[in-house]
């Protein structure tokens, strides 16, 4: 089946599951799909579905990382049992997704509780600059974010270090934003402030979009 009816098979339980997300999973050798001989297209089958729905359950119910899921499906695959987590804090989870706190500032421990990473990883990005703890050793919650994303990279073989030009891009982008919405920041009222966060936060989405299509673009050139 194409990749559309899976995700229409388990949009019931995970209603965010995205194209991209399945995609991940192949990359981490959860699935193994077919693909098609006449034009190339991914070919699920019913077992691969359900690898799926036991890797998206396992990240909502027990937020395993994608490595251990498939080291447990391969346990699985040869017939013997996973062996058993210690129960531990859980975090809220949104269709499968491990929520992130709704505070401005997360502890390292909060980091690594919402995001499974490695004290050795998170190591590694925040000597990379991509994200800083500031004087009493908390982070922005945004950072949650940013460490999911290193940790997928990171998976398919891109080192933190390696995304150094991706950080410095991010802040050419905030220092372009900062010249468009400083004057009405200065203004140094209430509601000037409030319309130079907003106007911020739209810029910024612009530009994110703006840089994912100039990378796709790019992408589709060389492929």
């Amino acid at each position: 089946m194409p990749i559309r009816q899976v995700i229409e098979l388990v949009a019931s339980e995970f209603p965010s599951v995205t194209q991209s997300k399945l995609r991940l999973l192949e990359t981490h050798g959860i699935v193994y799909p077919a693909r098609c001989a006449n034009n190339g297209y991914r070919a699920y089958s019913l077992a691969d579905v359900e690898r799926i729905r036991y890797a998206l359950r396992q990240q909502r119910d027990s937020y395993l990382p994608l490595a251990k899921i498939g080291q447990n499906l391969a346990l699985l695959d040869c017939g013997e049992e996973p062996v058993p987590l210690e129960p531990t804090a859980r975090m809220v989870v949104s269709d499968g997704e491990v929520a992130v706190p709704k505070t401005k500032r997360v502890t390292v421990r909060q980091i690594m509780d919402y995001t499974s990473v490695s004290s050795e990883t998170l190591e590694k990005m925040v000597a990379a600059k991509l994200i800083a703890p500031d004087l009493s050793g908390r982070f922005s919650v945004r950072a949650v974010a940013v460490v999911r994303a290193v940790m997928q990279l990171e998976a398919v073989g891109i080192e933190p270090r390696n995304l150094r030009s991706a950080k410095s891009a991010a802040n050419s982008a905030v220092d372009l934003i900062d010249k468009v919405v400083g004057p009405a920041r200065a203004k140094n009222t209430a509601v000037s402030k409030d319309r130079a966060r907003q106007d911020a936060h739209d810029l910024a989405t612009i530009l994110a979009s703006l840089i994912e299509a100039l990378t796709m673009q790019g992408v589709e050139e060389i492929s």
